[in-house]
This record gives structure tokens, sequence and C-alpha cells, in this order.
């Protein structure tokens, strides 16, 4: 099954990330320009930031978008012309991908961190098919990655290298490493995390980007969503929204073992308050998330970590199921 060539368990592997090139055909990108902005409620008009290219002038037809006249040329020759465009060629393609400490967290098949890094891979892979020009911001608490966008295989190649080596890079000083910026701000919580990726973000990104941000959003507030508007005005913005299961239910009544490697500690199930209390909360999470995208304007897309993520991605992206 395709849903096999996704990783499982708790390592980011950088041979399983390159494995994901095979189902990259499965996510042709410029197609969902159009089904992105519908799913977002956005009504994007044919001359939008730099993801487009001017072609040529010809006579106005009916039924041609006035605003694309050329009114120069029309002065001119006394007849009505419009400026064509095409699709800009090599489009900045930024992968978003968060590698905090609450994404290293998973009950079914694998952590959100983990899955966060295959996605990833396979959104690049789609690009270079598609060829774009990658970039990447890849984070953690304390530092992040800022690979700006390029060409080719070995662009893909080095940001899978920077997904897989990130989360190591603060135990190493080989210089073989990524070179892993720390923060000049200290983040005291996740919120201040993720408005400092947000401006982060908003400073490096070019306009007519398409940016896949790819995250639990653990943190997302008010002043996140400021940072997000102009990003959101001048590029393409998808976010991905990943969770686990155990997230949105605790499981059956009962007493359960959690560690995060180091500590460890008793999860007690059995409060029917408690597990409602833990329903309602991760709901409001859901639909506060879901508000600040769509004041955006911003598609969301959800998965799980025990979802088949091919198709929940395609799905999101309105392609339908994998062939």
């Amino acid at each position: 099954m395709l849903t096999e060539r996704f990783s499982s368990g708790v390592d980011i592997l950088p041979s399983n990330l390159v494995g994901l090139r095979e189902l990259a055909s499965q996510i042709p990108l410029r197609k969902q320009k159009r089904i992105l902005n519908d799913l977002a409620g956005t009504h994007t008009s044919g001359i939008r930031g730099r993801g487009l290219d001017f072609a040529e002038v010809r006579q106005y037809q009916a039924g041609d978008d006035i605003r694309a006249m050329d009114w120069r040329v029309t002065a001119r020759t006394g007849e009505a012309h419009i400026k064509l465009f095409r699709e800009e060629r090599e489009r900045p393609v930024m992968i978003v991908c968060d590698l905090r400490a609450n994404m290293q967290f998973g009950t079914r098949r694998t952590l959100k961190s983990v899955l966060a890094a295959d996605l990833s891979a396979l959104l690049s892979w789609a690009a270079l098919n598609n060829g774009d020009r990658i970039g990447g911001l890849v984070f953690d608490d304390q530092q992040e990655i800022d690979l700006r966008p390029k060409t080719g295989r070995k662009q893909v190649l080095q940001l899978l290298h920077n997904l897989a080596d990130l989360p190591s890079s603060l135990t190493s000083n080989s210089h073989t490493k990524p070179e892993a910026t720390a923060s000049p701000e200290t983040a005291s919580s996740p919120a201040q995390r993720m408005q400092q990726i947000c401006r982060h973000l908003r400073r490096v990104v070019r306009p007519g980007s398409a940016i896949f941000f790819i995250s639990d959003w653990h943190g997302f507030d008010d002043h996140c969503e400021q940072q997000l508007f102009n990003v959101s005005r001048h590029s393409e913005l998808t976010a991905i929204h990943l969770s686990d299961p155990m997230e949105a239910e605790l499981p059956p009544a009962g007493l359960y073992n959690l560690t995060d490697g180091t500590n460890k500690l008793m999860l007690d199930t059995h409060s029917q308050q408690a597990r409602q209390q833990h329903r309602q909360l991760f709901a409001q999470q859901q639909q506060q998330l879901a508000q600040h995208m769509s004041r955006l304007k911003v598609p969301l897309i959800s998965l799980s970590t025990n979802d088949e993520p091919l198709n929940k991605l395609r799905q999101g992206l309105g392609i339908g199921r994998a062939g």
C-alpha cells in the first residue's frame, strides 16, 4: 500500500524521507491553486503577487477580465487590448515544519514530528516535479534552519537532511551539521515561540510564494495571526494541522504509563468529568484555529497520526483518493 511508504516509529530517517519521492506524482501542486483558494473562501484575481509572468498583449475579446486591460496599447492603437499572463516558472515553495517538543508525541503509528517531516518531504518532492524552487523553515523550541528557495534535487536533499538532523543538532558541534540559528529572543512559552516563527516567516518569504505550514499549531494566537496577515495576502499559504487521537479523546478508562523518554507519569482516565473536559478542550482549540485561518482566508487541512497520510492530504488539497 502507498501508506506503508510513510514512516512509523519515533525517528525521522533520511532514507524514509528520500523514499517518499515515489509518491510525489500523487500531489500535483500547480493544479491545487484554484481549489485551495475556493476552500479558503478567497477570491484571487488573475494577477497576483509574483506568481504570474507577463506573456503578451492581444486584442480584447468578450469575456476577458478588464482588470488585465493594457491601457497604453489601447490608447495607442485605438482598440482595446489586454495583457496575457502565464504562471511563473520556478515558483518559490516554502515548507515550514514544526519540530518543537509538543510535536514529539504520538500514540498510534508515529509521532506528530515524524509525520510532519514526512509531509514536508512529500511536498518538497512534489515541488521539484513541478519545476519550483524549494525552500524551508525548520524549527524547534530553540533554533531554526532557514533554507532559501533554490531549484534542483540537491536542494530537496538538503532540506531532508535538515529535517532529520535538527532534533540532534543541539547535542552536536560537528561542522557537518546544518547551520541551525539560535533564536535571538528566548521564548518562554509555546505562544512566544510561534510568534517568533511567524515573524521570521513574514520577513523571509517572497510575495507569490506557495507556503505549506505544517504544525500542531500549539501556541498560535491573535499575535501570530497578525504576523501572518501580510503573508497570507501576498502568498498562497496552506495550514496543515497535525494531531494525535489521544489529544482528541482519552483512551478507555484505566491506568496508563506515559513517558517522554526521560520522565514517566501515570495517566488515570477513569473520571468521566476529566474525559469530557479533555474532549471539550481539544474541540475548543480546533475551533479557535479554524477561526484564525478563516479570518486569514487560509485553507486548513487536518491530519491525525493514525490517518492514511497520502489520501488525507490529497483529500485536503481537493484531489481525491490516491490511485
